[in-house]
């Protein structure tokens, strides 16, 4: 017999995002939500972590980041959002991601997203780039960004 993996429609994660909602709120919950769904994160969280082969690259309140990425990882990740009813005044230029993805077990020296960065220089290629403060509750693992 085959298994197959189960995979809830949209109303029914709309269900259980909306009951995740509601509970947070009458109980005073904090949640750690862990996902690929872009749209859902945007949607459920205050916060937002990302992370690139393990390690964070940028953290900050969900509303900057969906609006003014500043890690290239995030900026690249943002651009790939569909959006759902096409605006002529919105332009979005997609940005696709050049080169493979270097392995987990045994990452790159210096910055981990440098072998697929558009802006990566020198220094990111020798040194990895703490993830620092940036202002407005925002950090930000980049030596080129703010």
């Amino acid at each position: 017999m085959r298994r197959t993996r189960f995979r809830p429609d949209v109303s029914i994660q709309s269900q259980i995002l909306n009951l995740l909602d509601e509970l947070q709120e009458q109980f005073g919950l904090t949640y750690i939500f862990i996902a690929h769904g872009l749209h859902v994160i945007k949607h459920v969280s205050d916060r937002v972590g990302v992370m690139y082969l393990g390690k964070l690259v940028e953290v900050a309140p969900a509303d900057d980041l969906f609006s003014q990425p500043y890690h290239p990882y995030t900026e690249a990740l943002l651009s790939a959002i569909p959006i759902p009813i096409p605006d002529p005044e919105v332009r979005r230029q997609r940005i696709v991601l050049e080169g493979d993805v270097p392995s987990p077990i045994n990452p790159p020296p210096g910055c981990r997203f440098h072998t697929r960065c558009r802006y990566a220089r020198a220094k990111c290629k020798e040194t990895e780039p703490p993830l620092r403060e940036v202002g407005g509750g925002r950090q930000v693992a980049c030596h080129l960004r703010p």
